[in-house]
C-alpha cells in the first residue's frame, strides 16, 4: 500500500474542510467547549454547567448537518444553495438550543437522545432520499458498509492516537518531573474526538454517490464475522428464548419483564446480521442464506407474542413509563418488520432505517409521544389509588383517615417522584389548596423531609420508594431504609449526598465546599472504609466492614436507626445514613456494588 505524502494529506484535509465546513465547525465548537469545561475548577462547575447545552447541540449538529450535506450533494444543487440549506440547519440548531432549560432534565435528555438517534439514522439514507424506494438497493448497502467500516477504522485510529499521546504525557510527567494537571487527559480525549476523529471520518466519505450502485465489494472478513460470529449468536439467543417460552407454557406463569430486553436484543442482533449479509443472498452457492432470511422473520412471531405479554403485564401493573412506552413501540415496529419481510416480494432493507428514523422523531413530541402518554398514564394511576382510598374527593386532597397499604404507599410515592423528576408536579396542583411548588426539601422540628415526602404527607401517606430487603441464596443482598425522608438533623450543620457505584471511577471521591473549606469524601472498596478529607488532609476514617456484615445478617426491614452509623473526633462529627445498599457475598466477605447515603456533618 502506498503511503500518502504530507502534501497529499494536507490536500485531503483541505478538501474535507471545503466539502463539510459546517459539520467540522460545530464539531470544533463542541470540542472547544468540552476542553474548556474539563479545565474548570470544582467550585466553578455549577456556574459553567449551562455550557453543556452548547456541547449537546453541537453533537447533534454533526449528524444533522452531514445529512443535509449528503441530500444537497445528491440532488446536485449549487454551492450557494447547499451552503444556504446548511446555514438553515445551523439556525434550527440555535433555536433548539434556546428550547433547552439551564439544567436539562430527564425529559429534555431523553428527547435529545431520540433526536440523536433520528439524525444518525437519517445519515444512513440521506443520499438516497431523491431516488425511488426500490431503486439503488446496492448503492444504499455499499454506502452504509462504508459508514460502518469508517466508524471502525476511525475508532481504532483515534484510540491508538489517544493512548499514544497519553503515554507520552505520562512519560514527561514521570521522567522529566513536568507536572500536568489530571484534566489534560480528558481534554486530550475531547480534542481527538472533536477534531481528529470527525475530520478523519469525513475524509473517507464517498464523493460520487451515484457510482455506489455499480460497486461490487464485499469484505471477506465481514463475511466470516457475520457467518461464524453473529449468526451463531442469533441461534444461541433463539434457543434460549424458545426454552424460556417452553418453561412459561409448562409452568403456566407470566413472563418476567426483563425478557423484553432479551427479545429486542436478539431481534436487533438478528436483523443487523441479515443487513450485513444482504448482498450474499443473490450469490450462487449460498442458498442457506436465502432460507435463513425466509425463516428468521417467521420464527420471530412467537417471540413477539411473548414480548407483548411481558410488556403489557408491566404496563398493566405499574402504568406506562417512557421506558415501557419505547419497548411497546419497538414491539409494534418489530411486528411490522416481521410481516413486511415475510410477505413482501421486494424485501427492501431500506425500510429498517426509514421506519426507525420516523419513530425516533414522532415519539419525541406530541400527545402521542412518549412523555405525554407516560405522564397521563402515571397521573391516571395516581388518581385511581387516591380515589380508592378516599384521599382524592371531588377533585381535592383529603388527608387519609385509614392506613394505606405499603404497596399503594410505594406506588403513590413513585408517581410523585416520577412527576418531580420531570418537573410536572403542576399537573396535580389543582388537587391542593396550598401551592406545592413552594414546598422545598428542608427540616421541620429537626426532621429532614424531601419535597416529595412533604407532598405525600399532605395526603396522609408515608413516603416510601424502595422495595423490601432481600437476601437471595445467601449470596446477593439488597438492604433498604424503610422510612427514608424523615431523619433528625439536630447537632449537625451540613447535609451532603454521597453515592457509590463499583463500576464508576471513585479515585477522587465527591467534593463539597463547607464553611469555606474543601471537603472530599472517598469510599475505598478494598478496605470498606469511608474517608473524609478537609483541604486534602485526612480528618476522619470510618470502618464499615463489620457494620455491613451486621446489616446483612439481620435480614429484616431497616429503620433509620439501623441504617445509620455515627461518630466524631476532634475535627468532625458525622452521621452516615444509608438509603440503600446493594452487594453480594464473595469469599466469605461482603462485596458492595453500590449504595446511596445522606451524610450529616459538623466541622469542628
Amino acid at each position: 500500500m502506498k503511503i500518502p505524502s504530507l502534501k497529499a494529506l494536507l490536500e485531503s484535509t483541505k478538501q474535507t474542510l471545503l466539502r463539510f465546513p459546517f459539520v467540522i465547525l460545530v464539531s470544533l465548537i463542541g470540542s472547544a467547549f468540552m476542553i474548556y469545561l474539563m479545565g474548570q475548577p470544582f467550585d466553578r462547575r455549577e456556574e459553567t454547567e449551562h455550557l453543556y447545552k452548547i456541547v449537546m447541540v453541537c453533537s447533534l449538529g454533526i449528524s444533522f448537518l452531514l445529512s443535509l450535506k449528503f441530500i444537497t450533494e445528491r440532488i446536485k444543487v449549487s454551492n450557494a444553495v447547499s451552503l444556504f440549506v446548511q446555514a438553515t440547519g445551523i439556525v434550527m440548531l440555535v433555536l433548539y438550543y434556546f428550547t433547552l432549560p439551564e439544567k436539562p432534565g430527564f425529559t429534555d435528555t431523553t428527547r435529545y437522545l431520540l433526536f440523536m438517534t433520528g439524525t444518525h439514522l437519517l445519515v444512513s439514507f440521506s443520499p438516497f432520499v431523491s431516488s425511488g424506494f426500490s431503486r439503488e438497493r446496492n448503492g444504499f448497502w455499499q454506502f452504509n458498509l462504508n459508514l460502518f467500516m469508517r466508524i471502525l477504522l476511525t475508532g481504532v485510529y483515534s484510540g491508538v492516537l489517544y493512548i499514544g499521546l497519553s503515554v507520552a504525557i505520562l512519560s514527561f510527567d514521570k521522567l522529566f518531573n513536568i507536572e500536568f494537571k489530571g484534566e489534560i487527559y480528558g481534554q486530550l480525549f475531547f480534542f481527538i474526538l472533536g477534531v481528529f476523529n470527525t475530520w478523519f471520518f469525513l475524509s473517507g466519505m464517498p464523493e460520487n454517490l451515484e457510482e455506489l450502485e455499480s460497486r461490487d465489494f464485499y469484505p471477506k472478513g465481514l463475511k466470516i464475522f457475520t457467518q461464524y460470529v453473529l449468526l451463531p449468536l442469533v441461534i444461541i439467543y433463539l434457543l434460549i428464548l424458545y426454552l424460556y417460552a417452553g418453561k412459561i407454557i409448562i409452568q403456566w406463569q407470566l413472563p418476567m419483564g426483563w425478557v423484553s430486553y432479551l427479545i429486542l436484543g436478539f431481534s436487533t442482533t438478528g436483523i443487523f446480521s441479515l443487513l450485513l449479509i444482504e448482498p450474499l443472498r443473490e450469490m450462487e452457492g449460498i442458498n442457506w442464506i436465502k432460507k435463513f432470511l425466509r425463516w428468521f422473520y417467521l420464527i420471530l412471531f412467537p417471540l413477539i407474542i411473548l414480548l407483548f405479554v411481558a410488556i403489557l403485564r408491566r404496563t398493566g401493573e405499574y402504568g406506562i413509563t417512557e421506558r415501557r412506552y419505547f419497548v411497546f413501540v419497538l414491539a409494534l415496529w418489530l411486528t411490522f418488520i416481521a410481516f413486511y419481510f415475510s410477505i413482501s416480494k421486494i424485501k427492501n432493507i431500506r425500510i429498517i432505517p426509514y421506519s426507525l428514523c420516523i419513530i425516533a422523531f414522532l415519539t419525541s413530541f406530541g400527545p402521542w409521544g412518549a412523555f405525554s402518554m407516560s405522564e397521563r398514564s402515571q397521573l391516571s394511576r395516581l388518581e385511581e389509588i387516591l380515589v380508592k382510598n378516599n384521599i382524592l374527593v371531588n377533585g381535592k386532597i383529603v388527608k387519609a383517615v385509614n392506613p394505606v397499604s405499603e404497596e399503594e404507599s410505594q406506588d403513590v410515592s413513585s408517581v410523585i417522584q416520577y412527576l418531580s423528576e420531570r418537573k410536572s408536579l403542576d399537573k396535580i396542583q389543582p388537587w391542593f389548596d396550598i401551592k406545592i411548588d413552594t414546598l422545598t426539601a428542608g427540616t421541620v422540628n429537626n426532621i429532614y423531609k424531601s419535597k416529595e415526602a412533604k407532598i405525600t404527607e399532605l395526603m396522609g401517606i408515608e413516603y416510601s420508594l424502595y422495595r423490601k430487603n432481600f437476601v437471595q441464596g445467601d449470596k446477593y443482598f439488597y438492604l433498604n431504609l424503610k422510612d427514608f425522608g424523615n431523619m433528625s438533623v439536630k447537632g449537625y450543620d451540613h447535609l451532603v449526598d454521597y453515592k457509590y457505584q463499583s463500576y464508576e471511577k471513585q479515585e477522587k471521591g465527591n467534593r463539597f465546599t463547607l464553611d469555606s473549606a474543601n471537603i472530599r469524601i472517598e469510599y475505598t472498596a478494598d478496605l470498606q472504609e469511608m474517608i473524609f478529607y478537609k483541604n486534602e488532609n485526612e480528618i476522619c476514617r470510618v470502618k464499615l466492614e463489620k457494620y455491613f456484615e451486621d446489616l446483612r445478617t439481620s435480614k429484616k426491614e431497616m429503620t433509620i436507626k439501623e441504617m445509620s452509623t455515627e461518630g466524631e473526633n476532634e475535627m468532625l462529627k458525622y452521621r452516615i445514613i444509608f438509603e440503600n445498599i446493594n452487594g453480594e457475598r464473595e469469599n466469605d466477605r461482603n462485596k458492595i456494588s453500590s449504595f446511596n447515603t445522606d451524610i450529616l456533618l459538623r466541622l469542628k
